[in-house]
């Protein structure tokens, strides 16, 4: 039986990883930013971010899981070094090409280096996702520790 890796946010959520009313034209741009945060805090290669972009062309906005927030991410092997996130919040909102979960004002970006610790972010994230209020908090969030607040809870 597989057992399931329980990534906590507080270890991998931090002010060097949070950018708040960031600018971007489109879904592509929105990616692309969150993935730099990724590349500047050492826990992905450049390939994974353009991994990220072609997985959300190739199979659409399904990273758009609730309204206003994309998740993007690419598997492992495409150039994740470590488990981390990104959180990026837009000034102006995206489409993305969701119609339910449409525009996008918060891109948080996950990377793992395997498979166990990627559901584990995904877990350890569904709690803040399902709290529309705390989604809320962190689009008007005005500095990293308001952005932290929201996600953490």
């Amino acid at each position: 039986m597989l057992k399931m890796s329980r990534v906590s946010l507080s270890e991998i959520v931090s002010p060097k990883n949070i950018r708040l009313n960031k600018s971007a034209e489109n879904r592509e741009e929105a990616i692309r930013l969150a993935g730099e945060v990724l590349i500047d805090n050492d826990v992905v290669e450049n390939r994974y971010v353009d991994a990220m972009v072609d997985s959300c062309n190739e199979l659409g906005p399904y990273i758009v899981l609730v309204p206003g927030v994309a998740i993007p991410h690419a598997r492992p092997e495409c150039g994740a070094n470590k488990v981390g996130i990104s959180i990026v919040t837009l000034e102006k909102p995206i489409v993305f090409g969701n119609e339910e979960n449409d525009p996008v004002h918060t891109v948080i970006a996950i990377a793992s280096d395997n498979n166990e610790n990627h559901i584990g972010i995904i877990s350890s994230l569904s709690k803040f996702l399902m709290d529309s209020k705390r989604v809320e908090l962190l689009r008007v969030a005005e500095n990293p520790k308001e952005a932290i607040r929201a996600v953490l809870g």
